[in-house]
């Protein structure tokens, strides 16, 4: 990604779009609606931004704002989060978790969010370049793992547009304010937001579709968790409250509680799985369960 200005062109709301429309196609009609009433413009920086590597955030009542570095960072993040699920389910005994390939994915993850260039640097076996699916029935594994961090970095996307309408409405905590407490609320709700809209209309859109409805939740579940997985990858060593966000702990059980009363088990088991292989490598991360 060169470093030039910032790119807000048609090419880049059209991208967002095609997102938002793939990832929750049932809401169509709503995002629609959401860009008349909001008109969020986004933003694509350059990967080294106003001195942050990390670019995801939104402001000024319409921008949201995000690099290239965190879209292939989330990418990654799913690929990493899909390998230590299929660790726990597929080792005998659990306590020899081979664990050579995890390792391999977080030290890209790593690589990506520190590199001058993070688009050259290396991607490890079986991860596709981003936006690039693998053929479902020859790598049913990658197409999987693509498929939900592309559903994570959407429930993410979702999330920084709820701070607009936080902004719009006047419902927001002040950013120079020093209550902590009010910022965290605004995060939690952002959150719920997100994690509600990629959810709430499932069962309408199944029976329009001849759908499995439990397939579908569980695919976007295990998304939202995957975007929490990859925010846990983005905060290593930073998991408790800060001024501004409460600890990932606390995000993550309010989400799992959001989800409780049609919780997908399978997509359940699997987030507590990539939460706990994570753990075996980073003993102090959170995990939903």
């Amino acid at each position: 990604m060169p470093t030039d200005d910032l790119r807000d062109d048609q090419s880049i709301q059209t991208a967002v779009r095609n997102l938002f429309f793939g990832s929750v196609p049932e809401r169509k009609s709503n995002l629609s609606q959401m860009w008349l009433d909001l008109e969020p413009k986004f933003q694509l920086t350059p990967d080294a931004h106003e001195g942050e590597n990390i670019v995801m955030d939104a402001g000024a009542y319409r921008y949201v704002r995000f690099n290239y570095r965190v879209l292939r960072a989330f990418w990654i993040a799913g690929y990493t989060a899909w390998e230590g699920s299929r660790l726990i389910a597929e080792s005998t005994p659990l306590h020899a978790l081979q664990l050579e390939h995890f390792n391999s994915l977080i030290a890209a993850f790593e690589k990506t969010i520190s590199s001058d260039r993070p688009e050259l640097e290396a991607l490890p076996a079986g991860v596709a370049e981003p936006g690039s699916y693998a053929d479902a029935s020859t790598e049913p594994q990658s197409r999987a793992a693509g498929e939900l961090a592309t559903i994570a970095v959407a429930w993410a996307l979702l999330h920084e547009v709820r701070h607009i309408r936080h902004q719009r409405e006047g419902t927001g905590a002040d950013p120079y304010g020093s209550d902590a407490t009010e910022k965290h609320r605004e995060e939690f709700s952002c959150d719920e937001f997100a994690t509600t809209f990629l959810l709430e209309q499932i069962d309408q859109y199944a029976l329009e579709t001849n759908q499995s409805a439990e397939l579908v939740r569980q695919k976007r579940q295990l998304g939202i968790y995957f975007g929490l997985f990859a925010v846990a990858l983005l905060a290593k060593d930073k998991w408790g409250d800060s001024d501004t966000h409460p600890s990932l702990q606390r995000r993550l059980d309010a989400v799992r509680a959001l989800m409780e009363p049609h919780k997908a088990v399978l997509s359940a088991a699997m987030a507590h799985a990539a939460f706990g292989t994570l753990q075996t490598v980073w003993p102090k991360a959170p995990n939903p369960y």
